[in-house]
């Protein structure tokens, strides 16, 4: 049984980031979901306070998610970018080996792909720095740097737990 949780929890962390780059279902669910998989399969042992606010924070994203029009939730403009950006950043960001660390390389990551975006054909009409730029960075980007993060969280609970003299720190 713990293999098949094992397994699909690294399915639903693969899909959240998928997720991110076509957002039809929100990331965020999944990538939480995928942490809940992986901590009943007994391969990581995330705390009760880091899964209950991880928790609130994907409430928080999917409440956004539903106020926002159905035009701006739906869209993949640029996406590819910001999850591309955010993935290396948060790559970038777990060489800290702490979570804040592997929270700000995926947001700074996002950022940084939003910005690229902004500077091809498709994504001139965003116009940095504008205030569509902006909002257009909230809506889209606070999404997948939580999906990045609950990864991120992912990732470095196997490193700090399977590899343990690898690990210089513990969350």
């Amino acid at each position: 049984m713990s293999t098949l949780l094992l397994i699909s929890g690294i399915v639903a962390l693969v899909a959240a980031f998928l997720a991110i780059l076509r957002p039809y279902v929100p990331g965020a669910v999944l990538a939480y979901a995928g942490l809940w998989l992986l901590k009943w399969s007994g391969f990581i042992h995330p705390s009760a306070g880091l899964l209950a606010s991880w928790g609130v924070i994907v409430v928080v994203v999917l409440v956004i998610d539903f106020l926002l029009p159905s035009s701006i939730s739906r869209a993949t403009n640029g996406m590819g970018y910001m999850g591309v950006g955010g993935l290396v950043g948060l790559f970038v960001g777990m060489t800290g080996f702490s979570l804040a660390w592997a929270v700000a390389g995926a947001a700074a990551g996002v950022l940084l792909g939003a910005f690229a975006y902004t500077r091809m054909p498709g994504g001139k009409a965003l116009g940095f720095p504008s205030s569509r730029f902006f909002q257009y960075l909230c809506a889209k980007g606070l999404p997948a740097v939580v999906t990045l993060g609950l990864i991120g969280i992912a990732l470095l609970l196997v490193v700090m737990e399977q590899y343990p003299g690898f690990a210089l720190d513990q969350l």
